[in-house]
This record gives C-alpha cells, structure tokens and sequence, in this order.
C-alpha cells in the first residue's frame, strides 16, 4: 500500500466527521439565529399594531 492510498484511508473518516460536526453547528446556528429573527419580527409587529390601535382611539 503506497503513501497515497494510506493518506486517503485516513483523510476520508476525517472529513466525514468534520464535515458532520460542521454540519450540526451550522444547523444549531441558523435555528437559533430564525428564532431571534423571527421573535424580533414579532416584537417590531406588536409595537406597529399597538400604535395603530392608539391612533384609532385617538380619532
């Protein structure tokens, strides 16, 4: 078995399981963020409907 073949052996489980890792942390990452996102957007949507039902008894 030549150099090359080994290093292709041992890189091949390696990348796998980087490339899992990486994938998990990505994933937990752009969830997290959509949580933030959308709680933020809830937020902004309550303030702007709280302000035009405080203009409409205003008039």
């Amino acid at each position: 078995m030549n150099g090359k073949k080994k290093f292709l052996i041992f890189a091949l489980p390696l990348v796998v399981a980087w490339s899992g890792l990486l994938g998990h942390f990505w994933s937990y990452t752009v969830c997290a963020l959509g949580k933030a996102v959308a709680a933020g957007l809830l937020l902004v949507f309550s303030k702007f409907l709280a302000g035009i039902t405080g203009v409409h008894f205003l008039f």
